[in-house]
């Protein structure tokens, strides 16, 4: 089975229209045969893992971390890793077959990080990265004026990762994507 890593905030409020949009998003993927994958924390982990869990409680896992202010898993998982450590955790995650970034903080940042440079030096697969929103949005323009314009990218490099606003745009790239392969 296809499996979609899901990046996001921890912090995401479970009242929010951006915690609705992804537990939306998971069940979109889930109700296509795609196992959702995140960090199994609360927030938008949740909501990704919610969603899929809708469909089918198998199609929802966690690549999870120990933490002293996050020990549990959330209830929507079907089946988890615990990592003692980002890499290995990390690691896991380059395995899945797409990658779909909500807004998020540090952590967020460092899985889209790795992810895009793995995929940048060709230690994984070319495999789609899709950051969702604005803040998004505001990194790649980021990248463009310092590190394209400066030369520490070039725009085939600059268009490995896709930027949408809005996560029905992911979820319909994606399968766009994939067909094209």
């Amino acid at each position: 089975m296809k499996k979609v890593a899901i990046f996001g905030s921890s912090r995401t409020d479970p009242e929010s229209g951006l915690y609705g949009a992804v537990e939306k998003m998971g069940k979109d993927f889930a109700s296509h045969g795609w196992v959702v994958v995140t960090g199994g924390g609360p927030g938008t982990m949740e909501a990704a893992n919610k969603g899929a869990s809708s469909i089918d409680i198998n199609l929802s896992e966690a690549e999870a971390i120990y933490l002293p202010f996050e020990e549990k898993v959330n209830e929507y998982v079907h089946e988890y890793t615990k990592h003692d450590d980002f890499f290995t955790r990390l690691d896991t995650f380059s395995r899945c077959d797409a990658f779909i970034v909500s807004p998020g903080g540090i952590g967020t940042l460092l899985e889209m990080a790795m992810i895009y440079q793995l995929v940048q030096v060709n230690h994984i697969e070319k495999k789609p990265i899709i950051c969702v929103g604005r803040m998004w949005r505001t990194l790649k323009n980021w990248l463009e004026d310092e590190m394209l314009d400066n030369g520490f990218l070039n725009n085939d490099e600059m268009e490995l990762i896709h930027y949408v606003d809005r996560f029905s745009e992911a979820t319909c790239l994606l399968r766009g994507l994939l067909n094209d392969q």
